[in-house]
């Protein structure tokens, strides 16, 4: 079975002409029963009459890009197969679109249309996949004073504490989330991870000194590699998945 994408969208009717509430049924029907929208799951359409918009929740097949697909198609000039009818299409057509997809931990997107527009603008996360020097960096964490927590994320339900750096830009911190939590000991000069250890199994000292004195003697190892490790993209997601700045426009 392919991995279940997670996908939203509101269209917001042009508030300048009367709606036509059969062409939003239709609107509505066809995409809550839409194989491109419903895999292995449901459409949800939510209609507020009041703000004149629509909101859908479904799900895609690896990702949404074929629901993005499907709506520009819709509304496009070409002369082939469309499903709904002329009115709907044409209240689609006039209408402003935004939403996005993700499939946790490893993509996510944003799109975009604008009244009249037939195509969308696509936002596409490219740091989404980045290492923990990165990630770390994205979010300004060396920049916390030795000993402070910080949390981080949109829900701020990851927290980062930096437990200590040394004057040669080495930085121990500790990160720990709702999937678990690790050790990370970064030389940034380098932007090397020279030591990475799951939380529960970390029985050294929080302390860089110690830690690299424990390596050079070989009393402590590495057990896993840190792109292997269960919680890295979650974390990570959980970090930067929403940050702005790290979404660049598709050309």
């Amino acid at each position: 079975m392919a991995d279940i994408a997670v996908g939203y969208l509101e269209i917001i009717f042009d508030k300048t002409s009367e709606l036509n509430k059969s062409a939003v049924n239709e609107i509505i029907s066809n995409l809550e029963s839409n194989n491109h929208f419903t895999y292995c799951g449901d459409c949800q359409g939510f209609f507020n009459e009041e703000d004149r918009a629509i909101e859908f929740n479904f799900n895609g097949r690896w990702s949404c890009d074929s629901c993005w697909e499907w709506i520009e198609n819709e509304i496009s000039d070409k002369k082939n197969y469309k499903e709904l009818n002329s009115e709907a299409r044409i209240i689609l057509l006039n209408s402003e679109i935004s939403g996005g997809s993700f499939l946790y931990g490893c993509y996510r997107d944003r799109v975009y249309k604008k009244k009249g527009a037939k195509k969308f603008d696509i936002y596409n996360h490219t740091k989404i996949e980045s290492d923990w020097p990165e990630t770390l960096g994205i979010l300004n964490a060396y920049d916390l004073n030795k000993g402070d927590s910080k949390n981080f994320g949109i829900l701020e339900n990851v927290e980062i504490t930096l437990c200590d750096k040394s004057k040669e830009e080495k930085y121990l911190f500790k990160v720990v989330g709702g999937v678990g939590g690790c050790i990370l000991l970064i030389d940034k000069k380098s932007d090397y991870l020279e030591f990475f250890s799951d939380i529960d199994e970390f029985t050294g000292s929080e302390s860089i000194k110690r830690i690299l004195l424990k390596l050079e003697r070989g009393d402590l190892k590495q057990d896993e590699e840190p792109e292997d490790w269960f919680g890295r993209g979650e974390l990570i997601d959980d970090l930067i998945g929403q940050k702005d700045n790290c979404f660049r426009k598709k050309k």
